[in-house]
């Protein structure tokens, strides 16, 4: 596929350039965000789908609102008004309260037009399963064009790119080289092909592809990444330890069962579902210098140690680390794949997102302070 290029758009300094500067924060959330898709909504439940676990606007994470806006750092698909998903639940302008609406396409009544949305989406995957897709077919299923493109990335990535507009679709196949007016669907596929015939980007993964293009080709705007820098100087003030560390055990919990969990979705949106039962559990052995030991590939193991994030007024965000954890982040044996999973609380004090970062890049701008100390000595005689 290589040799149809247009543009010599998967060179190697190209390539190259991009991986010393992409933030695999952003893969991570992506792969995380599909694994807690799936373990909500697998293909084989989708035929019993009911509508109030379907439609948008509920205010509760449903198949669609999961599609749309959770598996954001999967897929961008918003812009466009609800009715894409062929149903939802909402309110029009002069309407008093919310109500279902529907594409007339799909039924005359709110339970008629769910079954054949439904329909349609189960024939749709069954189109995306087959082993040689029909993609003319899938192209002419009745689910809209950006809606039918996320589905299949997030059940079929091995087959389908995680890009959704037709436009960027077809841009990014022009600059690719690949054929003319194919279906759009077809474009997706070729595109997972190119990524895999590229030595260098064969085992990224779709995400991490996809930004690539967006990035060389797309030129979107800039990502607005959590993104570690210098903190603020610091203004020097009293701290009651004893406190802090109090705070520390009431949060701590809570980030470390976040953080399993959202490892546990990153894994299977990674399609490494096997290795969920892989991570090991080093919390009560803190000799270890790290809470779970997890994998990145399935030869590949990933040491993760969860830190609950402050914010200090005026001081930027802040953690508490252990001597042994830094001096095990910084080893030769750990330090390229020791993770540091941030993990930031809302206004209620629950945990409310989660930031990837290796050790040894937070290390290279961040700002280290002893916190405390323990003093030993021995006595002879009191």
């Amino acid at each position: 596929m290589e040799s149809h290029m247009k543009s010599d758009r998967l060179a190697k300094n190209l390539l190259r350039d991009f991986e010393k500067t992409y933030d695999h924060d952003r893969e991570a959330r992506a792969l995380q965000s599909r694994g807690e898709f799936l373990a909500e909504f697998p293909i084989e439940r989708l035929n019993r789908l009911k509508r109030d676990n379907y439609v948008i606007g509920l205010q509760k994470p449903t198949f669609c609102d999961r599609v749309e806006v959770r598996t954001r750092p999967w897929a961008v698909i918003q812009g466009s008004t609800a009715i894409k998903f062929g149903i939802y639940f909402g309110k029009k302008k002069g309407e008093p309260t919310k109500q279902y609406h529907y594409s007339s396409k799909f039924g005359t009544d709110a339970d008629s037009a769910f079954r054949a949305v439904r329909s349609a989406l189960v024939e749709l995957v069954k189109l995306g399963k087959a082993e040689e897709p029909d993609f003319q077919a899938i192209d002419g299923n009745p689910l809209s064009q950006m809606f039918k493109a996320k589905i299949l990335s997030l059940y079929f990535p091995e087959r389908f790119i995680n890009v959704c507009s037709e436009d960027h679709l077809q841009l990014i196949a022009e600059e690719l080289g690949l054929p003319p007016d194919l279906p759009k669907s077809q474009y997706q596929n070729l595109i997972v092909q190119v990524k895999n015939k590229n030595s260098l980007t064969r085992s990224w993964s779709n995400p991490k592809f996809m930004a690539f293009l967006y990035r060389t080709i797309v030129r979107p705007e800039p990502a607005k990444d959590l993104t570690i820098r210098k903190p603020p100087q610091k203004a020097y003030r009293n701290i009651n330890f004893e406190d802090v560390q109090k705070e520390r055990d009431r949060i701590g919990k809570a980030a470390e069962a976040f953080a399993l969990k959202w490892e546990k979705d990153r894994l299977r949106g990674a399609d490494f579902p096997d290795l969920v039962n892989a991570i090991v559990d080093r919390r009560q052995q803190p000799g270890y210098g790290y809470d779970f030991m997890s994998h990145s590939a399935p030869n590949q193991q990933r040491y993760i140690e969860v830190k609950s994030v402050g914010k200090v007024a005026g001081e930027g965000y802040r953690f508490f680390l252990s001597d042994n954890e830094r001096s095990i982040s910084q080893s030769i044996e750990y330090a390229d794949n020791y993770f540091f999973y941030l993990v930031f609380f809302d206004g209620k004090g629950q945990p409310a997102h989660l930031k990837t970062v290796l050790a040894k890049e937070i290390y290279e701008d961040a700002e280290m302070l002893p916190a405390s100390y323990t003093v030993r000595f021995s006595l002879d005689h009191l």
